[in-house]
């Protein structure tokens, strides 16, 4: 074959791609098919990986929607140790809802005497014998906390909590629920040279209902105070046992 691209006997080689006579296509025009085909590949792989990862998400929000995670306490100032529950509310307070001091030290009492919880507490003043102390001394706030404890048996830990906030109502409209329970609870290590400082103090403020524009015909004023007690003792009680929290918690 000569450099025409003629064999001896006169014909010359055709390319099959461009019926040009004796020419190749450059490698470059050759492997563009092939990159393109690769890179629709890789487009389409990547698509789907997209989507499988969005529907794992969506899948794992839901999730989280509807479930809840344990929580670990974030004070072990308890362990080991006997306790007392004593509450502070503003008359006006108790006044509008009568019973919620005495129900706050029964429940809160109960919650952290519970045996079967990780709060690991010895021994503690049962609510009845705290209500009867506080109702025949109603100066007990202005004791030492040293004080206290004794005149409670000698208790280790002494648990404050002050009531600043309760509220079933909007301000100025009795129309409609705005409820708020809002205060502290404080820790006191009564055996300890520090007695009259807390070691433990956390601030609290839960509401209900939680939509706005619930009316009194729609829910008895009972079950908001109830359910904002509920509220207020759990949040008061989970800094000292392992507990389960909504990953989205309402309170």
């Amino acid at each position: 074959m000569d450099d025409a691209g003629r064999h001896p006997d006169g014909t010359r080689t055709m390319n099959a791609t461009t019926n040009t006579p004796g020419r190749r296509l450059p490698r470059s025009s050759r492997t563009r098919p092939l990159l393109a085909l690769c890179a629709g590949l890789a487009m389409a792989v990547s698509m789907q990986g997209c989507v499988v990862g969005t529907l794992i998400g969506g899948m794992a929000e839901s999730y989280r929607k509807d479930s809840t995670k344990t929580v670990k306490p974030e004070t072990d100032v308890l362990k080991g140790k006997s306790f007392a529950v004593l509450v502070s509310t503003d008359r006006s307070i108790e006044e509008m809802a009568p019973g919620v001091t005495a129900m706050l030290i029964a429940r809160i009492t109960d919650r952290l005497a519970d045996a079967t919880s990780d709060a690991e507490t010895t021994g503690f003043v049962p609510a009845s014998m705290i209500i009867q102390y506080t109702y025949d001394h109603p100066g007990w706030r202005a004791k030492t906390n040293e004080d206290l404890a004794k005149d409670l048996g000698g208790v280790q830990r002494l648990i404050f909590v002050e009531l600043t906030e309760f509220r079933t109502k909007e301000p100025g409209n009795q129309y409609l629920y705005d409820g708020v329970c809002a205060g502290t609870v404080s820790v006191a290590e009564a055996d300890s040279k520090l007695a009259d400082y807390y070691t433990f103090e956390k601030s609290i403020l839960v509401k209900f209902p939680d939509e706005t524009g619930r009316r009194p015909d729609e829910l008895p004023e009972t079950a908001v105070r109830t359910e904002l007690v509920r509220r207020f003792v759990d949040r008061a009680t989970w800094p000292f046992i392992t507990h389960e929290e909504p990953y989205y918690p309402k309170y």
